[in-house]
């Protein structure tokens, strides 16, 4: 008897049709969801970094009233908000962001107005979160770096 001897095609050779378009449209979106990820954080922290806020952080976390209120380390705890605006050549930046130590919480908040190494800071202040204590951290007389 002549039997028929069926070869079982591969998982590939059965399924091919359907898997290359489907999997190209999806790496397409990945691809697409990567970039557009990037390009918002990468936008988010352009406008962090001018407003002042890594600077003002920095200051926040070597004045000692603050490290006495929230102890040390201190960092920040989540992203804030900021505003960055440029007028005729004159940048005036808002940061009001949160941030936390080992003792409690606050929230930092800034105003300045200038470039670089010539910024005037018209508000800064921390907030404590549990009292209500406001730290005025303003030196509108020093410039970013003499701190």
């Amino acid at each position: 008897m002549n039997e028929l001897v069926k070869e079982e095609r591969s998982w590939w050779s059965r399924n091919w049709k359907w898997v290359v378009p489907v999997g190209g449209c999806f790496t397409i979106i990945i691809i697409g969801i990567i970039l557009i990820g990037g390009a918002i954080f990468g936008f988010v922290n352009k406008v962090q970094n001018s407003s002042g806020g890594d600077e003002a952080l920095e200051i926040v976390q070597n004045n000692p009233a603050v490290i006495e209120a929230l102890g040390e380390p201190i960092e920040k705890n989540g992203f804030g908000s900021y505003k960055v605006n440029y007028t005729n050549g004159d940048k005036t930046a808002e940061a009001l962001f949160p941030i936390k130590g080992p003792k409690g919480e606050a929230l930092v908040e800034l105003k300045s107005a200038g470039e670089d190494d010539e910024i005037l800071y018209e508000i800064f202040q921390v907030t404590l979160e549990n009292t209500g204590e406001v730290i005025d951290l303003n030196k509108s007389q020093l410039k970013a770096g003499d701190y």
